[in-house]
């Protein structure tokens, strides 16, 4: 899982390009199924470099280990100052960098909100013995954006899902679009498992019940820093195991070759219903 990444298309595109490398280096070894961008993949998009250091860390997703992106609010066209980007929900720049047509060939596509974007957007693929379903909802969802993943969450009753949006808590605190989004979609449904996001400088893990008794696990992660390269470097190495029921989570700085182990950024989750 990738947190942000906007300071690293601004200004350091080395650590960018790390994390890309690292993660394709090691899917066969470590059998890297996907990887998760939780969105601001830059930091201002009007800055068309910023979107070709971006292009040229991640490459086609058809190459190496295929992912998928939860669009942020940086991510979004740029507007007038003081405008609420809950209200522009234009991603324009997003879509010309990142093209539906890029990611539609992948195996694992399952389609997009909007028949000729990619800001919102699932993937279908199986991993140790289970079917999976990431949902990417851009920043602040709408209502219609809420109601288009309970449709696609009800049409795959068989798969685990996982939630990759940007903004949705605070390390242990879900903000206004975590709390729209767990009443509106993620606690209704019983093979809801994950939500992952960032926005928030901070790490944190809710374990919360939805109305059918699963656990959901709503982890976010955010190490951005526009002065110092090395928290921009880090990402979330995530372990799944259905046999022992276990995720195990590190964070990992590729560029550093430097792990983060205090208790936020290094943990077990036990008793996971697979």
């Amino acid at each position: 899982m990738l947190p942000d990444t906007q300071y690293s298309s601004e200004s350091f595109p080395q650590v960018f390009n790390a994390q890309r490398k690292w993660v394709n280096d090691n899917q066969a070894s470590r059998n890297i199924r996907y990887m998760l961008h939780v969105g601001d993949v830059v930091d201002d998009s009007d800055q068309t470099y910023q979107w070709r250091n971006a292009t040229m860390a991640l490459g086609a997703p058809s190459v190496g280990v295929p992912y998928i992106v939860g669009v942020g609010n940086h991510d979004m066209d740029a507007m007038p100052q003081g405008q609420d980007p809950a209200v522009v929900r234009g991603a324009a720049a997003f879509n010309d960098n990142f093209p539906r047509s890029e990611f539609a060939s992948l195996p694992s596509f399952g389609g997009t909100m909007q028949a000729n974007q990619n800001d919102d957007s699932y993937h279908t693929f199986s991993a140790g013995g289970v079917d999976w379903l990431v949902l990417a909802l851009k920043y602040a969802p709408t209502d219609a954006e809420i109601a288009w993943g309970n449709q696609v969450v009800a049409a795959h009753p068989n798969h685990k899902i996982i939630l990759v949006t940007h903004a949705y808590q605070s390390g242990t605190t879900k903000d206004a679009n975590g709390r729209k989004l767990w009443t509106n979609l993620v606690s209704k449904y019983a093979n809801f498992q994950f939500v992952f996001s960032g926005h928030y400088v901070a790490a944190g893990v809710i374990q919360e019940k939805g109305v059918n008794g699963n656990t959901v696990y709503q982890i976010q992660a955010d190490y951005q820093n526009a002065l110092l390269l090395g928290p921009n470097s880090y990402l979330r190495v995530m372990l799944f195991n259905p046999t022992n029921k276990t995720v195990t989570v590190q964070t990992y700085s590729p560029y550093l070759n430097r792990y983060m182990t205090d208790s936020k950024n290094q943990f077990v989750l036990n008793n996971v219903s697979f």
